[in-house]
């Protein structure tokens, strides 16, 4: 077996894998403050009748873009070079987030300006749609597969070791400088992204056309296919996929899209001091990371994903009590036990998959992303219907028992593994 003593921390020796992580700490850092902005313009200008209704729509529209983006991003991925697709992801996020920010200073909230919002919301989630399989697998390429868990645990470390400050100022700066001068702070991470991507040297081995072939819009579904038809026919990669969308398709849009509107409204807590309170959940995720990282090399990945579903489950149900105490708790467990989930899942998703699939199951990786902003609207009519203090405690229970279903009757998720040896290189088993 490998010697894992510095597994966690080794990818910080190699160059383009630092300039990748510093890039993605800046570009994903800010994103939380772009997320809480949108939803408190939002929140703030449109009739309390339709505000809820308005608030789920901004995560679904981001989802839609991520769901019809998402497998064709990680086709792309595959077949073109991954550094110069990054490049024009995150230059194309940059130019679509100036316009959402523009459209916030000048419109109040009416119906023109509400559907350049919602447009440009859409196409802006499609730039990471693509963005983040084809950054996720890039790594075992610039690392190799011995330290892709490392690099996998310490790129999601790297985004929430910024995040809890941008969630914590959100509040703050919305509150003092105002709407679009607060997004406009955020696109600052798509240009950091931009500059990191283009001081790498490296250059994807895979080609678009290298047999000889036109890659046009055919093709691209030729690949999106494979990659299901692989997905489903490996046991183990099907239930990490559909363990990992229980918790973002049923827990993720409340917490998280509909969460801000339940803690400034049902718990009470003002603007200003919001941060105070979802610093909780980015500060849990960035030690849970930081964990991840530290022991990068413990095989039993499966285990983990497992132990995060539950603990993001038990969360939301602590969450769902509608106090202070209850948000600030269940934000502690909601961060820690996404994080670890999502880690896990990515190097079991990573080990398991050859390089020329790999982008595209971490695409369909990803698409739990996409359903979940999706399942936002629904369950904001829902609560607009009823309210928000009857449906998050129905469905962080519904939630909980459907994750321990799952954990209890599947045991190839708990018994799959990441091992490394010293011959063959990574592998993935269930057993």
């Amino acid at each position: 077996m490998a010697n894992h003593s510095q597994s966690g921390f080794a990818p910080l020796r190699v160059r383009e894998f630092r300039l990748l992580f510093i890039g993605l700490v800046f570009a994903q850092a800010l994103m939380p403050l772009q997320f809480v902005t949108q939803i408190f313009w939002v929140q703030d200008g449109v009739s309390n009748e339709q505000r809820i209704l308005f608030i789920g729509l901004i995560g679904t529209t981001r989802g839609v873009g991520a769901l019809i983006f998402g497998l064709f991003g990680g086709a792309f991925s595959d077949r073109f070079d991954r550094r110069r697709l990054l490049i024009t992801t995150q230059s194309t996020a940059f130019a679509l987030n100036i316009g959402v920010a523009i459209v916030m200073w000048f419109s109040d909230g009416g119906p023109i300006g509400l559907a350049l919002f919602f447009a440009l919301t859409f196409l802006a989630s499609s730039m990471w749609a693509v963005d983040m399989p084809t950054r996720q697998a890039i790594l075992p390429d610039i690392v190799g597969p011995a330290m892709a868990p490392g690099a996998i645990a310490l790129t999601s470390a790297g985004a929430q070791v910024a995040a809890p400050v941008s969630i914590f100022l959100s509040g703050f700066f919305v509150d003092t400088f105002g709407f679009s001068q607060t997004y406009l702070i955020s696109t600052a991470g798509h240009v950091a992204a931009v500059i990191t991507l283009l001081a790498m040297n490296y250059r994807t081995p895979l080609r678009a056309g290298a047999d000889g072939t036109r890659y046009g819009a055919r093709r691209t579904l030729a690949d999106v296919r494979e990659g299901l038809v692989f997905a489903r026919g490996n046991s183990t990669l099907l239930w990490v996929f559909l363990l990992l969308s229980s918790i973002m398709v049923f827990g993720f849009p409340a917490v998280a899209n509909l969460g801000p509107t339940w803690i400034t409204t049902v718990v009470g807590v003002s603007y200003r001091n919001f941060g105070f309170v979802a610093i909780f959940w980015g500060g849990s995720a960035f030690i849970a990371s930081m964990l991840m990282t530290r022991f990068a090399g413990f095989s039993r990945k499966g285990l983990l994903l497992a132990g995060g579903s539950v603990l993001f489950a038990g969360g939301f149900c602590v969450f769902s009590t509608g106090t202070v105490a209850g948000a600030i708790i269940g934000n502690v467990m909601l961060g820690c036990g996404m994080s670890t989930a999502q880690i896990s899942a990515a190097a079991l998703v990573q080990h398991i998959a050859p390089n020329e699939v790999r982008g595209r199951m971490m695409s369909i990786l990803w698409l739990n992303m996409g359903l979940a902003q999706v399942m936002t609207f629904p369950l904001a009519g829902l609560a607009q219907a009823t309210s928000l203090r009857l449906l998050f405690p129905l469905l962080a229970v519904f939630l909980a028992v459907t994750v321990l279903i799952v954990v209890a009757t599947r045991p190839q998720v708990r018994r799959a593994r990441v091992i490394e040896e010293t011959a063959g290189g990574a592998v993935a088993t269930a057993g």
